[in-house]
């Protein structure tokens, strides 16, 4: 048997302070998602500029990557959202993009429609 490939998944992006990135990891396995990926990066949007001591500081951000069935989509990202309160500015974005093919995940087979590498090159 070939390996499994999962199709038709959306990746959510959440970008958030650094040190929250757990939060939303914790956020959306409350809304069924398996886990998460965190990412560390700096941010330099309009809310992350500050100073100090006349120093440009740029803050800390987690990128999180949480990989989930097209189904699920919305429900992570509501849970996501309320949990970090992404109305209130500042406090994160939270996007998401199509993933056509992944492979290599643990619990692949909780993540919807499945083929073997084999099924799809025949």
């Amino acid at each position: 048997m070939g390996k499994l490939v999962a199709l038709h998944l959306k990746m959510i992006v959440t970008i958030v302070d650094g040190g929250t990135g757990q939060d939303v990891v914790d956020f959306s396995k409350e809304a069924g998602a398996v886990g998460g990926t965190i990412l560390h990066g700096r941010g330099s949007g309009v809310h992350d500029a500050g100073k100090f001591f006349g120093l440009d500081i740029q803050p800390e951000k987690d990128i999180v990557l949480t990989l989930v069935p097209a189904e699920m989509e919305l429900s992570v990202m509501e849970m996501i959202g309320k949990g970090i309160k992404i109305d209130k500015p500042g406090n994160g974005v939270c996007f998401s993009i199509d993933i056509e093919k992944a492979m290599g995940m643990t619990s692949i087979k909780s993540f919807g429609e499945t083929k073997t590498m084999d099924e799809l090159n025949s």
